[in-house]
């Protein structure tokens, strides 16, 4: 029987996939382009697909390729159930990509985003009664709709917790680091006495570290006390902006804290020219950097070697609209700022400013990340094998 082009065309697709197939290496590196959503679905194709794609090596090269697509994933409008949007830089159009509630949540408060990396994502869930204001802490996968709760941590009195994530370089390591306060020193006093302990995913277990002296404080706008930025292999928090010098709290995947003064704003300048409460932690390419928002124009700061540079200072495009800063985030040079009814974008090199549109909904208590999708379990990749 003659073979026909189209039968031809078939076999020859068949034996090149075949091969592809039969070299790991190629095919999993072609299966890691595609869409998290599409490799799932492999999965179910036969055990080999299925074991190709549920190890740490794919999860690892998988993030590699996801990050060479960046976006930002916003949460608009707060609410007990979170809706998630991807932003693709660019165009900064709102796609939905999931829905967080997970089962178990504390239903009578709202959940908050307060952190992103190796596609998973930090959400708080406020739990309280007469005398303890606490969190329910999720780890959630948005893109896999996977959603891990954390085990409840000691008692914190009085006041919230400051809740700060960090990650290694191994994508199957993360630490969630929980300050919180155990009492007062004197009773009838002021005095509070802050602990920490942390949350390993190695171990899936928080463990206390002692003492420490600092609790971080309020983010202008933001409804807890989890404002911080990861940038360097330190979690940053702003602690007090009070003069003659504010000061920062930082803790490495070592455990070690210090503690750093703010940039220096002469006594002699008008308040509200010196480091206002509107201040905002960012990473700017890999360095802990300081947005000061002024009545009308605005200060940056980056951190490097031990010292703050000062970085530039600018006007804002979008004053003469009355409009308030809920929110920061960055990415590289680029500086994303919230108000309450558009996305601006402000880039560091050229200085320019570019308006974003809208939100789905109008911003309330906004929360947005750089993120890029993966297929990392919540717990790390505890339960991934290594090739």
């Amino acid at each position: 029987m003659v073979e026909t082009r189209a039968q031809h065309r078939r076999r020859v697709t068949s034996l090149t996939w075949n091969k592809v197939e039969s070299n790991q290496d190629v095919f999993q590196d072609v299966l890691s382009r595609l869409s998290v959503r599409s490799i799932r679905s492999f999965k179910t194709v036969n055990r080999y697909w299925h074991a190709s794609v549920s190890n740490k090596h794919f999860a690892t090269i998988q993030l590699a390729q996801s990050r060479k697509k960046p976006s930002y994933i916003a949460c608009p409008r707060v609410d007990k159930a979170m809706k998630l949007y991807l932003l693709k830089p660019g165009k900064f159009n709102y796609r939905h990509h999931a829905t967080v509630d997970p089962p178990g949540r504390s239903a009578d408060h709202h959940m908050h985003m307060i952190a992103s990396f190796n596609g998973l994502v930090c959400c708080i869930n406020q739990l309280s009664d007469e005398h303890e204001v606490d969190y329910q802490i999720w780890i959630c996968n948005p893109s896999t709709e996977e959603t891990l709760l954390l085990p409840q941590g000691r008692p914190s009195v009085w006041t919230e917790p400051s809740i700060g994530v960090a990650y290694g370089p191994d994508i199957s390591e993360y630490k969630i680091f929980r300050i919180f306060c155990v009492g007062k020193r004197n009773a009838g006093k002021g005095d509070y006495l802050y602990e920490c302990e942390v949350y390993s995913s190695s171990t899936g277990a928080w463990r206390g570290i002692g003492p420490v002296l600092h609790l971080p404080m309020y983010v202008c706008f933001s409804p807890h006390r989890s404002g911080h930025v990861f940038a360097g292999g330190k979690i940053y928090w702003l602690v007090s902006l009070e003069d003659p010098a504010g000061i920062m709290l930082s803790v490495d995947m070592e455990e070690n804290f210090e503690v750093m003064e703010l940039p220096y704003y002469s006594t002699e300048l008008r308040e509200e020219d010196r480091i206002t409460v509107a201040t905002y932690l960012i990473n700017l390419g890999g360095s802990p950097s300081l947005v000061v928002l002024h009545a009308d124009y605005f200060d940056v700061w980056e951190w490097k070697e031990a010292s703050w540079v000062f970085v530039i200072a600018d006007e804002f495009d979008f004053m003469d609209f009355a409009e308030i800063v809920l929110f920061m985030t960055s990415s590289e040079k680029e500086i994303l700022f919230v108000t309450d009814s558009h996305l601006w974008t402000y880039h560091l090199d050229t200085r320019k400013w570019k308006k974003r549109g809208r939100p789905p909904t109008r911003f309330t208590n906004p929360a947005i990340f750089p993120f890029t999708e993966s297929l990392l379990p919540c717990n790390g990749g505890v339960r991934l094998d290594g090739r």
